[in-house]
């Protein structure tokens, strides 16, 4: 099960998430359990997106370093830590975050295939097992929540977007 057998105990669900419901109830060695399980799972789905993302904000931070206002702030006697983090990574963070919101739903598809490999209890093992048995109603259901998560998940983009980029206004 998701439990060790070491720690012998079973979780009262309150969220039906196993990470937040051990710490919701202080049961320690339940918690290091689930931490314990969930390292290959998230190491996976963190490994698909992780190298898109680095080297987009690799070229984005190179490409912004050689702007005419990061020479001028640094004419200006500015730190390289402070020209960086606040001048160039800010604006070198757009396309990223842009990226973000569409990499959603890869994500989604992925942890679908990751929660039936692992066998580990969510959405996607879910909407595996009701495809199996042709639960139709379920399998609308789950994609429906996806297809609202996706959306909120790219409004959340539009509004950090507009703050990192005054010049947007919607």
């Amino acid at each position: 099960g998701r439990i060790d057998a070491v720690v012998g105990t079973t979780v009262h669900r309150t969220t039906n998430i196993l990470l937040i419901d051990t710490l919701l109830t202080g049961n320690w060695p339940a918690f290091w359990s689930v931490v314990h399980h969930l390292i290959l799972p998230v190491i996976t789905l963190g490994l698909i997106l992780s190298g898109v993302f680095l080297r987009l904000t690799r070229i984005n931070v190179i490409e912004t370093l050689q702007q005419d206002y990061i020479t001028a702030a640094r004419a200006r006697g500015i730190k390289e830590r402070v020209v960086v983090y606040r001048h160039a990574l800010k604006n070198a963070m757009i396309p990223v975050i842009t990226l973000i919101g569409l990499q959603v739903a890869i994500l989604l598809a992925g942890a679908v295939l990751t929660e039936t490999v692992f066998s580990w209890p969510g959405m996607g093992r879910y909407l595996v097992e009701r495809i199996s048995v042709r639960d139709y109603t379920a399998v609308q259901s789950v994609i429906t929540m996806f297809a609202i998560f996706v959306a909120l998940i790219s409004l959340a983009v539009d509004i950090v977007y507009s703050l990192l980029d005054p010049r947007v206004r919607y």
